[in-house]
C-alpha cells in the first residue's frame, strides 16, 4: 500500500514535468543542448512519442500529450486507491475509465468542435476579416461535421430543382448537432460511469 501510493506521487510529478515540457514546447520546440528544457525533454518526450500518431492530430494541434497525461491519470487514481484502502474494484476502475475516456478524450473534441463552429458561423454573420480568415483555418478540421450536416439535412430531393445551400444555415445546424452530442454523450458518460461504480466485484 505504501509503494502504491509513492508511485502515485510519482506519477503526479511526472504528470506536472508533462504540462511543463508542453507549455515549454510552444516557446521552444527544439531546445539546445544543456538547457533546463533539454533534460526535460530527455525525461518526458520518450513517454510522450508512445502516443503521436496521426490520428491524434487535427491540423496542428496534437492531442497526443493529452492522452498521455489521461493515462498516467487513470493509473494514479488506481493506485492512490489501492495504498489508501488496500482493495480494489472491477467497478472503480470500470469507472476510472470511463471518466478519463471523456475527460481526456470525447469532451476535448467536441468542446474544440464547438468553438470553431462558433467561429465559423460568427464569420458568415460577420464582414470582420479577422473572423473570415480564422473560420477558413478551421474548415478542414470540421469538414466531416459539416459535409454530415449538409447530406443530412440539406440533400438536394429527387425529382426538385437545385437549390443551393445557404453555408450559414448548415454551420448553425453543425453548431447545434455539437452541443446537443456533448450535453448527450457527458449524460450517457455520468450514468455509465455510476453504475460501474456500483458493480458488487
Amino acid at each position: 500500500m505504501m509503494l502504491s501510493l509513492l508511485v502515485a506521487r510519482a506519477l503526479s510529478v511526472y504528470s506536472i514535468l508533462i504540462w511543463v515540457r508542453i507549455l515549454l514546447s510552444w516557446f521552444m520546440p527544439y531546445p539546445s543542448e544543456g538547457t533546463f528544457t533539454y533534460y526535460l525533454s530527455r525525461i518526458v518526450d520518450p513517454y510522450l512519442g508512445l502516443f503521436r500518431s496521426s490520428k491524434s492530430r487535427i491540423g496542428a494541434l496534437d492531442f497526443s500529450p493529452i492522452i498521455a497525461i489521461g493515462l498516467i491519470e487513470v493509473i494514479k487514481a488506481i493506485l492512490s486507491f489501492f495504498g489508501t484502502y488496500g482493495t480494489l474494484t472491477l467497478g472503480y476502475v470500470l469507472m476510472l475509465f470511463i471518466q478519463a475516456f471523456w475527460s481526456y478524450g470525447i469532451s476535448l473534441f467536441l468542446i474544440l468542435a464547438i468553438i470553431m463552429l462558433a467561429v465559423k458561423t460568427i464569420a458568415s454573420f460577420s464582414n470582420n476579416p479577422m473572423f473570415y480568415t480564422t473560420s477558413e483555418r478551421f474548415s478542414d478540421a470540421v469538414a466531416p461535421i459539416t459535409n454530415f450536416v449538409r447530406s443530412t439535412f440539406f440533400a438536394q430531393r429527387k425529382n426538385k430543382p437545385y437549390k443551393i445551400v445557404n453555408e450559414r444555415w448548415v454551420n448553425i445546424a453543425s453548431l447545434a448537432l455539437i452541443v446537443v452530442l456533448y450535453f448527450i454523450l457527458s449524460y450517457l458518460c455520468k450514468y455509465l460511469a455510476t453504475n460501474a461504480l456500483r458493480l458488487p466485484f
